[in-house]
């Protein structure tokens, strides 16, 4: 399966100081050199989760907690990068071919385990530039990979893709903040910033805090029968009244591969719904962390 990636939002807001540099991937092996970098093996940990509730107005919080309750899928990644060659699907002008192959997963509901180990050996291939930005992601299950499976491992590696690591095109330094704006979907399509700051720069490796904020893209929120909660009087469609995001991470990043080498970045984003005669609202909470240990 081939997916286009809308060209992000890039906001420089604080270019840093101390000696100022532009931050580029340099991934890219080089034939003739030995100390070429060549595949990077890492563990790739992503927890995904979702509750939905229908409480009194007067007992809703707007604030979203600090995480909640999930499900844990474990990848043993190993990530290879050859130069890509221009195609006219191409939203950015990508250098780089990224492909990442899965190991043997694991995943917390055991029920799944036999689903998640079919699909051993899933390729997640990413087009990108020297700084990042995405242009598009492919995604091949193996011929062995159950539905369900392949369903599974798609859902958490895109969550991956989600939080991508994209320098600005300016030159930057220690403490230096941008913000990268873009649009994620899951349970229902969120409007995403993300900002990093930079706490390190030591040769190849630098330092980052992240923090991630979400917004639904829509202001309502179409309402079925089978909704937990709902009543017969409740209407077909409800309102965004409040969106907050909690999150937190930091990651370290080698521009000689492909992958962040260590880190988590954890969000969890709730939004409120209500509308209509009745004193009730409709909460949600969508909580995501993504783990590098490598």
């Amino acid at each position: 399966m081939g997916l286009a990636v809308d060209a992000p939002r890039i906001t420089l807001q604080d270019a840093g100081t101390g000696e100022l540099r532009e931050i580029r991937y340099a991934d890219v092996p080089d034939p003739d050199a030995s100390d070429s970098p060549t595949r990077q093996a890492t563990t790739l940990t992503v927890e995904d989760g979702f509750a939905q509730s229908v409480v009194p107005a007067t007992e809703v919080d707007p604030t979203a907690p600090e995480g909640g309750d999930v499900s844990t899928m474990r990848l043993p990644v190993t990530a290879e990068v050859t130069p890509a060659e221009p195609v006219d699907a191409d939203v950015v002008d990508p250098s780089r071919e990224i492909s990442i192959q899965v190991g043997r997963p694991a995943f917390t509901d055991v029920e799944l385990a036999e689903d998640i180990l079919s699909t051993e050996g899933f390729t997640l291939g990413i087009r990108a530039d020297d700084r990042g930005r995405q242009s598009t992601l492919s995604l091949a299950a193996p011929v062995e990979a159950t539905d369900t499976g392949r369903v599974m491992m798609e859902q958490y590696l895109l969550k991956y893709t989600s939080l991508p690591v994209i320098f600005p095109e300016e030159a930057i330094g220690s403490g230096a903040r941008w913000s990268i704006d873009t649009r994620v979907t899951g349970e229902s399509t969120l409007l995403q910033t993300v900002t990093y700051t930079v706490t390190a720069i030591r040769g190849n490796q630098i330092d980052l805090d992240v923090s991630v904020s979400q917004r639904p893209s829509l202001g309502a929120l179409d309402i079925s029968p089978g909704t937990a909660g709902v009543t017969e009087d409740t209407p077909e469609q409800l309102t965004v009244l409040n969106s907050n995001t909690a999150s937190s991470g930091s990651i370290t990043v080698d521009l000689t591969r492909p992958l962040p080498t260590t880190g988590t970045v954890f969000w969890t984003t709730r939004v409120v719904y209500g509308g209509g005669p009745e004193d009730m609202r409709v909460v949600q909470d969508s909580t995501t962390a993504v783990s590098f240990d490598g």
